[in-house]
């Protein structure tokens, strides 16, 4: 699965989000990936759009593999590399 925030990310941002040893949507710990042979990966959310500037301000976020699959689902059931367009497009808005 392709996902464009992990092209970016950067080292702090990769270790804040993995400081919180699980899964932001589902709650799954470490523990319990690593026992499916899994382990948990950064993707974003956007926190807010600087309109000046027409960037958006992405948190990092830790997800386990499940869930940063579906965080890049759009409004089709598709895959979308960019995980702020498949959410507008799940949520009707892109």
């Amino acid at each position: 699965m392709k996902c464009n925030y992990q092209q970016k990310v950067t080292v702090k941002d990769l270790a804040s989000a993995l400081s919180a040893e699980s899964c932001r949507h589902c709650g799954i710990g470490i523990q319990e990936l690593l026992t499916r042979g899994e382990v948990l990966e950064v993707c974003a959310e956007e926190f807010a759009y600087d309109i000046e500037k027409r960037t958006q301000i992405l948190e990092p976020v830790a997800l386990c593999p499940t869930c940063h699959e579906k965080h890049h689902l759009d409004g089709q059931q598709q895959h979308n590399p960019c995980q702020v367009r498949a959410r507008l497009s799940r949520e009707g808005l892109g």
